[in-house]
């Protein structure tokens, strides 16, 4: 079973992953693709299910703009750890809609990215690789010390002379807690 990690801790996946062609279950919390979402997204309202849905990486999250407070879950997906869109649409999400919900990090992505994700607004973490698995269950956090690019979701201080390195302000809360 998948594993979810957020806030410090694991728990066990609630949600159904649905692929476009899939049949939707009775009941139950689902995972829908974007694309299958937003063809008709008001049959899924009223629905007695949770519903999310699953950002493709260079998907535009703006089209969600209007149906943000149906959606308990947005899932960022990353094809390759070294594909950086969804930390874009994270932070679109977050910062330019206001998204206050669960957004997701899905995919492949490496633990070393993990606070930069949180940076951008991520909240949970869908866990399928066994060696990030062990490494969070043994309390490692990678630490980032300076960061090029400010973000809004965090208060940080300037880092040297170069105006876009950026440091956290000591004590202050990390994003997405």
């Amino acid at each position: 079973m998948t594993k979810i990690f957020a806030n410090g801790a694991f728990r066990d996946e609630e949600w159904a992953h649905i692929g476009l062609e899939d049949d939707l279950p009775e009941t139950g919390n689902v995972l829908l693709p974007m694309s299958r979402f937003l063809e008709e997204p008001n049959s899924f309202a009223g629905s007695n299910r949770g519903l999310a849905v699953v950002v493709a990486a260079g998907e535009d999250v703006e089209l969600l703009a209007d149906h943000l407070d149906k959606l308990a879950i947005i899932a960022v997906d990353f094809p390759a750890f070294s594909d950086g869109r969804g930390f874009s649409a994270a932070r679109v999400l977050r910062e330019q809609l206001n998204y206050q919900g669960d957004i997701r990090a899905i995919g492949k992505y490496i633990l070393d990215q993990a606070p930069l994700l949180r940076r951008c607004g991520v909240t949970s973490f869908e866990i399928s690789k066994p060696e990030m698995l062990k490494a969070l269950d043994a309390g490692e956090w990678p630490e980032v010390t300076n960061y090029l690019q400010p973000v809004d979701a965090v208060e940080e201080l300037p880092a040297g002379e170069r105006p876009w390195a950026r440091k956290p302000v000591p004590g202050a809360p990390e994003a997405a807690e």
